[in-house]
């Protein structure tokens, strides 16, 4: 009986299964690539996605801890003791500075008629004030001292003290109210009130 040795594997075909591994090892480490780029892609688009929804608009004060403010306002000016002049409306103008929250300085200046053509008033406080932030609703009570002059052609010295309420209706804009009684030369005192709106800066 002839038996017929095993048939060798001839260059030919193993260049060719060489071939084929080649081509299955090239297809799975492009599947990994693929795979591993899609993924960092996925995650670093998750990341850009949280890292949008922290991110928070800075929130704006009602009040600075330093501001710059400039005051309008209508007045009305009442005697009192031997006050020399006649009752009467009148208005002015006023500059503020607060060098920290809770503290500040500021000047004003004040005109009526007075019964006498023009009664003038100017004076320079030390302002203290005590912000109180509720969401919606923003105020401050303050209370100041300090003193000034008084005028109607002649000048004479004066000392006040007075208080009062501002109540913010943006962070740039103000309205206030206040009291203030002066000591006036020969007790010409006086007791003026003052409405106004502040715009701050």
């Amino acid at each position: 009986m002839l038996r017929f040795a095993d048939k060798p594997i001839v260059p030919q075909q193993a260049g060719r299964q060489t071939q084929t591994n080649q081509k299955h090892m090239k297809n799975i480490t492009y599947s990994i690539l693929v795979g591993a780029v899609a993924a960092s892609s996925a995650l670093a688009g998750d990341h850009s996605h949280k890292a949008s929804k922290d991110l928070v608009a800075p929130v704006i004060p009602c009040f600075k801890d330093q501001e710059f403010q400039l005051d309008l306002f209508g007045s009305f000016t009442q005697g009192a003791r031997d006050y020399r002049y006649d009752d009467g409306f009148g208005g002015g103008i006023g500059v503020n500075y607060f060098f920290m929250r809770y503290l500040g300085v500021g000047v004003d200046g004040n005109v009526y008629d007075g019964g006498v053509n023009g009664v003038w008033s100017g004076s320079a406080s030390l302002i203290a004030r005590y912000p109180v932030d509720l969401g919606n609703f923003c105020f401050a009570p303050y209370a100041f001292a300090g003193g000034g002059v008084r005028s109607d052609g002649v000048t004479s010295g004066t000392a006040h003290g007075g208080a009062g309420v501002e109540v913010r209706v943006t962070p740039r804009i103000g309205v206030f109210s206040d009291g203030r009684y002066t000591w006036g030369k020969d007790e010409s005192d006086s007791i003026m009130t003052r409405v106004g709106i502040r715009f701050v800066f």
